[in-house]
């Protein structure tokens, strides 16, 4: 389990104490429920005289229908159904893809094409961040978190992704500003045995990835004040 308290853990990184305006941390506050999951149903149906395809996409209780009709033809009947269950620190998004937050503990690259190793980590914030390091016997039961979050890693395990060519990348506590945009080439280097100067406490960070599928579209730096 990873737990982190604010204050100190800054303090041994020697990063800067700043005030992080509550809409950087909000996205990562809400977490998808330990039941969630995506179902996806794709059918075909043909007669003599018309082709029709139906996509049915049900989330929790969310269903979206659309039919496209084609041309006269004729052709065997095909259903393919796939099921993908989400775990509690992902976060279905409205456009279908999926937003998570963990640690990157591997980059790397393969047959032509790049990987991420991660370790995917709740964060917390408010009364439910408080009781949850109460629990986990991180602060007395009279006490307050230093800087009102707290991240829960209680899976250890690790998930491997492809990530795009084109999927933007960027940093908070590197180059100088937030939101700062880092190459593909910069962002591995966090993870060799001489990562650049500035650059050695990233692996150490949370990150926030958007896959498509098993594809990562987008990298990014969690701040923590």
């Amino acid at each position: 389990m990873k737990l982190f308290r604010g204050l100190e853990a800054h303090q041994r990184r020697g990063l800067p104490l700043l005030l992080v305006v509550g809409a950087i941390m909000v996205s990562g506050f809400v977490l998808a429920g330990c039941g969630g999951g995506t179902e996806t149903t794709t059918s075909t149906a043909v007669d003599s005289t018309t082709a029709s395809t139906t996509t049915t996409t049900a989330v929790t209780g969310i269903s979206d229908t659309t039919t496209v009709s084609s041309g006269t033809t004729t052709s065997e009947a095909e259903t393919t159904t796939t099921t993908e269950a989400l775990s509690n620190a992902e976060i279905l998004q409205p456009d279908g893809t999926i937003k998570a937050m963990g640690f990157i503990d591997k980059v790397w690259e393969s047959g032509g094409k790049r990987y991420i190793s991660i370790d995917f980590a709740q964060m917390l914030s408010g009364e439910e961040a408080r009781q949850a390091a109460i629990e986990d016997g991180f602060i007395g039961p009279d006490e307050y978190l230093d800087n009102d979050y707290y991240i829960v890693n209680d899976n250890p395990r690790k998930r491997e992704f492809t990530v795009a060519d084109s999927a933007p990348i960027t940093t908070a506590t590197f180059g100088g500003g937030m939101d700062e945009p880092v190459t593909w080439q910069q962002f591995k280097s966090f993870w060799s045995e001489s990562p650049p100067e500035g650059g050695q406490h990233l692996r150490d960070m949370p990150w926030w990835i958007v896959r498509d599928g098993t594809e990562v579209i987008s990298v990014a730096e969690q701040y923590l004040p």
